[in-house]
């Protein structure tokens, strides 16, 4: 059997090997605890997002279901530990009142004494813990400790390593998408202006038969017919030029029922016959100030959004209602200020989203689809339209269960008093934790 010091000389020489940090976890728990002659142990790494320890791996009977659990990282003997950054020996774990009992019951393995030590070189933030327990008692020497604080300085600075080149490659990926974006924008721009130009000799020509037809000619339908497949192809032209930025627009007040349900055909067509369309619409909605074609445009990302959550099927709904939110809330929501909004919800039931990815959902090219299958803009684009527009928008969402999208546009004018006293008087949010207002 090596000595310690050819495990640790080993351990050195063979970490930086790895580019997945999984594996480097678990070599590095294996050759703590062959140093140690420990028979468990894990490996927790902190999400800086959640705030969070997380099992990486873990070595023992019944461990199987650690990976990947997590714990807030201020809380437990490992919370303790990675907070002040100082090493702890353990020699009686189960009366210390930190101890997280749940792990032992998820394992079945009664832990004695523990030795935790931070992942960090030197003096810098720990990247993590290590945790090395045992059934017996008497069992750690000043050498084990020596030997643990050693390798866990060297998994730290390989750790970071891998984290550091992971972060590159991830924006030289972004970097790509975004060149990439760019030729398709430009791309699209020719293509619109080309299109535009067909679309004009295709009117001049139809304006040229219609001279040709007698005022009540049957076939002048047809001719009305194209005149107004034209017109929609220009405005569908007007979009994409807008969408990729070479049409300067202006706000109008809009009212979102309007677009909403000009917008359900296609929609339609988007999600799929798999997946039920529903509506609820406020009929005494209020008008807000937008560009109409950016609000058309958050609702077919979040529609599309919802789609591609819904695989095998499901329902999304589209709502609307007018709401008042009162000080508390908007308190808890600062781009939010008191008063009247339009609510703009759209809910599917679909698989839904943990915490890490709420935490990330709105920036740009964070995704969670496959390659090549999603850009990561899309609910980028939504974020910034809702707040270019004055607005807010908010995601409440559960794994297995779907999400809702809230966004809030203020409105032009308060409802008027016979608004307020009809059927649908809007409710003011009385409590912290709503993120959106139902109308009663």
């Amino acid at each position: 059997m090596p000595s310690p010091l050819e495990s640790i000389r080993h351990l050195s020489e063979t970490l930086y090997q790895y580019s997945n940090v999984d594996d480097m976890a678990s070599h590095v728990l294996r050759a703590a605890l062959e140093v140690i002659g420990a028979d468990a142990g894990s490996i927790l790494l902190a999400d800086g997002h959640t705030k969070q320890l997380v099992f990486r791996c873990a070595v023992g009977a019944h461990v199987d279901g650690l990976h990947r659990v997590s714990i807030p990282w201020d809380s437990g003997i490992v919370g303790g530990v990675f907070r002040s950054g100082r090493t702890e020996i353990i020699p009686a774990v189960q009366p210390d009142a930190r101890h997280e009992s749940s792990t032992d019951r998820m394992t079945g393995y009664q832990s004695r004494d523990m030795i935790v030590v931070p992942l960090k070189r030197h003096a810098e933030t720990p990247v993590g813990v290590i945790e090395v327990l045992s059934r017996g008692t008497g069992q750690i020497t000043r050498d084990d400790l020596d030997a643990l604080m050693i390798i866990a300085s060297i998994a730290a600075s390989a750790i970071e390593r891998t984290n550091s080149a992971e972060a590159l490659r991830l924006k030289d990926l972004q970097l790509q998408q975004s060149v990439k974006m760019e030729i398709i924008g430009r791309s699209a721009e020719h293509i619109a202006h080309d299109f535009n130009n067909l679309l004009a000799g295709i009117k001049g020509f139809t304006q040229l038969i219609a001279k040709t037809l007698a005022p009540d000619a049957a076939s002048r339908q047809y001719v009305d017919q194209v005149m107004k497949v034209v017109t929609q192809g220009r405005g569908l032209t007007k979009q994409l030029l807008a969408y990729i930025g070479n049409q300067v627009l202006e706000p109008q007040a809009v009212n979102l029922n309007d677009l909403v349900s000009s917008m359900e055909k296609i929609l339609r067509l988007f999600i799929g016959k798999g997946i039920a369309l529903s509506m609820n619409l406020d009929p005494r909605l209020g008008q807000v100030k937008a560009i109409p074609v950016h609000i058309e445009q958050v609702l077919m990302n979040l529609c599309v959004n919802a789609r591609d959550a819904m695989p095998k099927g499901g329902s999304l709904t589209i709502e609307t209602a007018m709401v008042e939110l009162d000080d508390k809330y908007s308190r808890q929501t600062p781009d939010l200020s008191p008063g009247w909004y339009v609510r703009l919800s759209v809910t599917d039931t679909g698989s839904g989203m943990d915490q890490a990815a709420k935490d990330k959902l709105f920036k740009p090219f964070f995704t969670t689809k496959a390659p090549g299958k999603g850009t990561g803009l899309g609910l980028s684009i939504v974020h910034g339209i809702v707040k270019q527009s004055h607005g807010h928008v908010a995601v409440t969402s559960e794994v297995g269960r779907g999400t809702t999208f809230t966004i809030y546009l203020p409105l032009v004018e308060p409802p008027s008093s016979d608004r307020r006293t009809a059927d649908c008087v809007p409710t003011v949010a009385q409590n912290s934790d709503q993120e959106s207002v139902r109308s009663q």
